[in-house]
C-alpha cells in the first residue's frame, strides 16, 4: 500500500464510493484488480466500509482505465445503481425522516461524513429550494465526474424515498461545459428529468419548495434521532483524530526540508514531550513512523513525477542518507522501484 488507507487522510472518500466504482468495473468485465495493483491499491482498502480512501487514488484509477473504458459520464452512470446504504449513516438516517424537508436539513448538518472533498448547503428563494455542492479537491476531469455523480446519487436518493412522486426537480445547473457530443445531453435528461444548464456559476439542483412538505412513507422519528447522535459522534471522533494528526502532518512537511525530523523535535513544536505524543497517536491508532513514511512518501510521488530530478536529490530532499537507502525504503512501500513507477506515470500520461 502506498498511503494509510485505513486511516484519516486529506482529501478522501469514503469505501463506500470506491466499493461501488469497483463493483461497477466488475460488471462490466473490466480488470479492475490489475487497475488496483497499478495505482497501488488493494480490495482491502475499501473492504471496510468505513475507511477512508484518498482521492489521488481515484484520479489515477481514471487514468489507467482510459485504455480499456471510456465513459465521458462515467460519474453520472455511476449514481443510477447507488442505494441509501451507499450513503452509510446519512442513507440511513434518511430512511427515517418523516419529510423531505428533514432529509434536506442532515445534507449541510453532516458535511464531511463521507468525504472532505466538498461542500454542500440548502438555499432559499422565493417557490424554490436548492442544494449546492462545490468540490474542492482534485483535477478538472476527477471534479466533473463528482459534481455529477454527487447530483445523480442525490436524485436517485430521492426518488427512492419518494417512488410516487415522479417529477420532483425543475432544474440542474453544472460549472463545466457540456458534453461535446450532444447526444449525450439525452443521459441528462433520463437521469434528472428536467432542464440541465452548463457553464452556471455553481452546480445545484433546484426543486419547487412544495416538495419539502412531502411525507416519506418510512419515516420514524426516534430512528433518526438515534441515528443522527451516532452520526455526530462519528463527525466528533473524526474531528479530534484530525486536530493532531494534521498538525504533525502539517509540522513532518515543513521540518523535512531543514533535516528528517524526529518525534521529540515535532512534540516541542506542539508543546509536549515525544513520549506524550506518542501516547496520543497511539491513543488514536496511530505511530510518529507511520505518519512520517506516509508524509515522505506523499512527498516522494511529487518528486519524482518530475522525471528531470535525479535521484540523489529526490533521496536527499527526503532525508535519507543515500540514494540506494531512499530506493529500497520506496520499493518495500510501493512493490515498485523508482524506474518502474516513472516509466508508469510516463506512460499513463501519453
Amino acid at each position: 500500500m502506498t498511503k494509510a488507507t485505513d486511516k484519516p487522510v486529506s482529501e478522501w472518500i469514503s469505501a463506500r464510493h470506491v466499493q461501488h466504482l469497483v463493483t461497477a468495473g466488475d460488471s462490466l468485465s473490466l480488470p479492475m484488480d490489475l487497475l488496483l495493483s497499478e495505482v497501488g491499491l488493494k480490495r482491502s482498502a475499501f473492504a471496510d466500509v468505513d475507511n477512508q480512501v484518498p482521492i489521488s487514488y481515484l484520479e489515477d484509477l481514471l487514468i489507467a482505465s482510459a485504455p480499456y473504458f471510456s465513459d465521458p459520464l462515467m460519474g453520472l452512470h455511476l449514481a443510477q445503481y447507488v442505494q441509501p446504504a451507499t450513503f452509510g449513516a446519512i442513507g440511513y438516517i434518511a430512511q427515517a425522516c418523516p419529510h423531505f424537508s428533514d432529509v434536506l436539513a442532515i445534507l449541510p448538518r453532516f458535511n464531511g461524513l463521507l468525504s472532505d472533498i466538498g461542500h454542500s448547503a440548502v438555499k432559499f428563494a422565493p417557490g424554490t429550494v436548492s442544494v449546492h455542492w462545490q468540490c474542492l479537491a482534485g483535477g478538472p476531469i476527477f471534479r466533473r465526474h463528482a459534481s455529477e455523480y454527487v447530483l445523480g446519487a442525490f436524485t436517485v436518493l430521492a426518488h427512492l424515498l419518494m417512488p410516487e412522486q415522479k417529477l420532483i426537480f425543475s432544474s440542474v445547473q453544472f460549472t463545466h461545459e457540456a458534453p461535446r457530443d450532444s447526444k449525450l445531453l439525452r443521459d441528462y435528461l433520463a437521469m434528472f428529468k428536467c432542464p440541465v444548464y452548463f457553464s452556471q456559476p455553481h452546480t445545484s439542483i433546484t426543486m419547487p419548495v412544495s416538495i419539502l412538505k412531502a411525507q416519506l412513507r418510512h419515516g420514524d422519528t426516534f430512528m433518526k434521532d438515534m441515528l443522527e447522535r451516532h452520526a455526530l459522534q462519528q463527525l466528533q471522533q473524526r474531528s479530534q483524530q484530525r486536530s493532531l494528526i494534521d498538525d504533525v502532518r502539517q509540522l513532518i512537511s515543513a521540518m523535512l526540508h531543514e533535516q528528517l525530523p524526529d518525534k521529540d523535535r515535532v512534540a516541542a513544536q506542539l508543546g509536549m514531550s515525544g513520549r506524550s505524543l506518542h501516547r496520543k497517536l497511539q491513543d488514536l491508532g496511530y505511530s510518529y513512523r507511520d505518519l512520517l513514511d506516509d508524509v515522505r512518501l506523499t512527498t516522494a510521488f511529487k518528486l519524482l513525477d518530475n522525471q528531470t530530478l535525479p535521484l540523489a536529490e529526490v533521496s536527499d530532499s527526503l532525508g535519507f542518507s543515500t540514494r540506494q537507502a531512499f530506493m529500497r525504503w520506496f520499493k518495500q512501500h510501493t512493490d515498485k522501484t523508482t524506474t518502474e513507477y516513472r516509466q508508469c506515470k510516463t506512460k499513463n500520461l501519453e
